[in-house]
């Protein structure tokens, strides 16, 4: 597996407004993640956010959009975005819906359709079918992982697109890393119960209790042993390294920040 954010010297951006994947344009395709800095919003959601939902104005977002846009030279009139709940339903657009689908995962075979999750600690996770030109876009956080939506995921690529899983590309984008993700039972019972060999994705962390146990989850682990069950090649799977929780300046963190933090945007899709 090649890591594309191992320092700054790696990064594509202007104005620090977004990660991308090099090496997609003679594909015209794109994979990117938003940072926090470079856009207009005001603390506590400096600068770069994408949501309205804790309390940023809508033209602060509109304007950070179209900056976002302009960086990747698409319109961001053509991103579609959805409304997540946490669940596994995967929605399926062939042209901009009218208002954003309530799923977890959008997937499009549409050129000149960009789709995006939102996240400020769980993980998105970025498709491309570089044979069938099919994107998508998943949104996983503890819950995505407990429903397996990434395998849900490439599961209807395969059934209803025909993508053979060596054709895809995929990243794995800024999240919460094990180093903070502490979760109790409410959180690992059910982990335990769904997904396949749990033990290796829950890590130990120090307290300071001596005499109390903290565990840790991986998502990004989780995610990767996803991805190359169903079939995706290790070397084709991508990582942008960094912990949204540790790295204030970089990154915005709900568990870090609470409630009123900013939101990232991932995007993925091909332009023609």
């Amino acid at each position: 597996m090649r890591n594309i954010l191992s320092n700054h010297g790696d990064l594509t951006r202007s104005e620090d407004v977004a990660v991308l994947l090099p090496g997609l344009e003679p594909q015209s395709a794109i994979m990117a993640f938003s940072l926090r800095t470079g856009g207009c919003s005001p603390p506590p959601f400096d600068t770069l956010n994408f949501s309205v939902s804790q309390g940023d104005s809508a033209e602060n977002v509109r304007r950070n959009f179209k900056r976002f846009g302009n960086r990747l030279g698409i319109d961001p009139l053509r991103v579609v975005t959805c409304r997540q709940v946490h669940g596994d339903r995967i929605a399926v657009v062939v042209d901009l819906p009218n208002a954003p689908p309530v799923a977890d995962a959008v997937v499009t075979a549409t050129p000149n359709l960009y789709l995006a999750v939102k996240t400020a600690d769980c993980l998105p996770v970025l498709l491309l079918d570089l044979h069938l030109r099919v994107s998508a876009a998943v949104h996983c956080g503890w819950r995505g992982a407990v429903h397996r939506i990434t395998s849900k995921v490439l599961g209807l690529l395969k059934d209803r697109f025909g993508t053979d899983p060596q054709d895809l590309v995929a990243v794995l984008g800024p999240a919460i890393g094990a180093c903070c993700y502490e979760v109790d039972d409410a959180v690992l019972t059910p982990f335990r119960q769904s997904v396949p060999d749990p033990e290796r994705f829950i890590r130990q962390g120090k307290t300071a209790n001596p005499g109390r146990e903290s565990l840790r989850l991986d998502l990004a682990a989780v995610n990767r042993t996803e991805l190359i069950s169903q079939g995706v090649a290790e070397e084709n799977i991508h990582q942008v390294e960094g912990c949204t929780c540790c790295d204030a300046g970089r990154f915005f963190s709900y568990r870090r920040d609470g409630a009123r933090s900013g939101r990232h945007i991932a995007v993925v899709g091909f332009k023609t």
